[in-house]
């Protein structure tokens, strides 16, 4: 103990500059956004560099699960080619549909999750993928099993995202049997579970109803499943339904996604911010 009282002694000079360097550290990338920038971006490639390294050493171990799901995956998208009667590349065939054509509105970009907590209360996603591969703020994340998050932040090679394990995200969603939505947020709690808000107490649900996407935002398509209701109880606060859903995906064994990208978001933004107002006296 007294050896170590004597360093400090003979170096506090030393040590009370460089505290006092750290500080004035801290206060420049605090308060300078370009500084803040050039952190963020230099921290993001760093931790997305290591993480990635981590990462291809447990992918390669957990290879064989990951082949069975690929599998899976494949056979679903068979399926999809026969629904949209688009041209199967191994058969070369066309089933014709009702519809009165394809329009693309989003996009798919495979990404592997490299880094992911569940343990926090706001709990955030890193991914091998970044603008050089088209992946945009704002952008969504989802896997086989359904939504898991938001992108927040992309640099050239890696991006992080806010996941759907996060008190600070709200997702809209919908009960897939009657077609009423809320909004789907996470209490911090148990990571197997999120609640579905803002359902109106009289409306009929039950235990096994799949929770889905909306659609009714830009960032995810329709359809795509969150989870399945295990209860409900009303929230002493507004009066309405608390629904206890159980997530589709295991949040625990996050190893690959998609980058959902909307092609049409920014005419969507821009139409949602517009204060024009149609002039529609003279319409009948």
């Amino acid at each position: 103990m007294q050896y170590i009282l004597n360093a400090i002694r003979r170096n506090g000079m030393l040590l009370i500059f460089v505290f006092l360097e750290l500080i004035a550290l801290f206060l420049v990338f605090k308060k300078n956004i370009y500084h803040e920038t050039i952190l963020a971006s230099a921290s993001t490639s760093f931790t997305g560099y290591v993480d990635d390294k981590i990462a291809k050493v447990t992918n390669f171990v957990n290879l064989p699960q990951t082949n069975s799901e690929l599998l899976d995956e494949n056979a679903f998208l068979r399926e999809q080619l026969l629904h949209l009667g688009i041209k199967d590349a191994k058969t070369k065939k066309f089933v014709k549909t009702d519809s009165l054509g394809y329009h693309q509105t989003y996009s798919f970009i495979p990404a592997e999750i490299i880094n992911n907590s569940i343990i926090k209360t706001q709990n955030l996603l890193t991914i091998d993928k970044g603008t050089n591969h088209g992946v945009e703020k704002g952008d969504g994340i989802i896997t086989n099993n359904g939504v898991i998050g938001i992108i927040t932040y992309a640099d050239k090679n890696y991006s992080r995202a806010i996941s759907l394990l996060n008190k600070d995200i709200n997702i809209n969603a919908r009960i897939k049997g009657n077609q009423y939505f809320g909004t789907i947020r996470w209490d911090g709690k148990d990571p197997r579970y999120v609640q579905l808000y803002e359902i109106p107490k009289y409306i009929p649900v039950k235990r096994g109803d799949i929770i889905e996407t909306d659609g009714k935002s830009p960032v995810f398509p329709e359809g795509l499943i969150i989870g399945q209701v295990v209860s409900k109880g009303v929230d002493e606060v507004s009066g309405e339904l608390k629904i206890q859903v159980r997530l589709k995906q295991d949040f625990a064994n996050l190893s690959q996604g998609y980058v959902v990208t909307n092609l049409n978001k920014v005419e969507v933004q821009r139409v949602e911010k517009s204060d024009t107002i149609t002039n529609t006296k003279n319409v009948q």
